[in-house]
């Protein structure tokens, strides 16, 4: 039993190294869809948002409600919009300038 608690303490690292063409390498590291929820639509719809705030260089809940792209996952309306921002504007991904939302300094440093 000493040598099983010994064993159970120590750190132990893996390391691995997968080589090959682009399309192997990434089919190795592909995970399969298991059934449990998936945040994909919900990614794409913030980074939709988020390309439009960019696009227009900031506006109102409202003008951005009417620039989103119409093939979203789910339509949003100024409060949706209001909603949603705020929550990005927690990761400094926009910032509210009075009634307008403009990119946030995490999006100006990264063009």
């Amino acid at each position: 039993m000493g040598d099983e608690q010994d064993i159970e303490d120590e750190a132990v690292t893996v390391s691995m190294e997968i080589s090959g063409n682009y399309d192997e390498v990434m089919s190795k590291l592909a995970t399969e869809d298991d059934g449990s929820t998936s945040l994909v639509s919900l990614l794409d719809d913030l980074e939709q948002l988020l390309d439009t705030v960019v696009r227009m260089d900031g506006g109102t809940r409202s003008a951005i409600a009417q620039q989103l792209p119409e093939d979203m996952a789910v339509s949003f309306d100024a409060q949706a919009v209001v909603d949603t921002l705020q929550v990005l504007e927690r990761y400094d991904l926009v910032v509210l300038e009075g009634n307008t939302w403009k990119p946030g300094p995490k999006l100006v440093t990264e063009e």
